[in-house]
């Protein structure tokens, strides 16, 4: 199998030396660029062929949400993943502004981000625990619930019951696995679940009905 190609953005270079040396290690995972700034990240990022981008948030210069933005206008398929910190809140909610795919604070375990490498590949969405709460009450406090498009209200209606269980846990910032364990399923039938309110909510991915979720006050 390909191994998965990744584009390391930071402007500490010994970060960047330190995560290099954590997913090469990976059988399934490369590090085929790097960068220090996020105008070398949109360069990286046009002149390989790069599965997921890692970018730090504050980066002096074009910083990593405007980097965001750069690349996944000039590559749509890659797939971005943000580093953070405690303090910055703000710019977590520009960057899912942005397309973000995923966050991740700088300290995370290599096991954590080697597994957030993989699913933002596959195309999942990754919300570090500690980034989850302050990003929902980022927007807690932007939109008044029940605030929906005649389209998310159309999707909702179409929502199952048991449906409805999944989203309520997905907005917990629950994982697939802990879904089927507490929901006593299947991780098939979880992911099956996840697919179908995706599809039935217009969601480009799970950070999309996370958000979807606490605007219309499902929790």
């Amino acid at each position: 199998m390909s191994r998965i190609r990744v584009l390391l953005t930071d402007d500490q270079a010994m970060l960047v030396a330190a995560l290099s040396t954590i997913l090469n290690a990976q059988d399934d995972i490369e590090v085929v660029a790097t960068a220090n700034t996020g105008a070398e990240a949109v360069t990286a990022a046009m002149n390989h062929r790069i599965d997921v981008a890692i970018l730090d948030i504050r980066m002096p210069g074009m910083d990593g949400i405007a980097a965001a933005q750069a690349i996944l206008s000039r590559v749509p398929d890659c797939r971005v993943i943000m580093l953070t910190t405690f303090n910055e809140d703000d710019l977590v909610a520009q960057s899912i502004a942005a397309g973000a795919h995923g966050f991740l604070l700088k300290d995370a375990d290599p096991e954590v981000l080697a597994r957030a490498v993989r699913d933002v590949a596959k195309g999942a969405s990754v919300l570090a625990a500690q980034v989850t709460g302050p990003v929902l009450e980022t927007y807690r406090t932007a939109l008044t619930r029940g605030q929906l498009s005649a389209q998310e209200r159309q999707g909702l209606s179409l929502v199952t019951q048991r449906e409805l269980e999944v989203l309520s846990l997905i907005a917990r910032g629950a994982t697939n696995s802990e879904i089927a364990a507490q929901m006593v399923i299947a991780d098939t039938t979880v992911k099956t679940h996840v697919s179908a309110l995706l599809s039935k909510l217009a969601a480009r991915d799970r950070v999309a009905l996370v958000l979807l979720a606490q605007r219309a006050g499902i929790a």
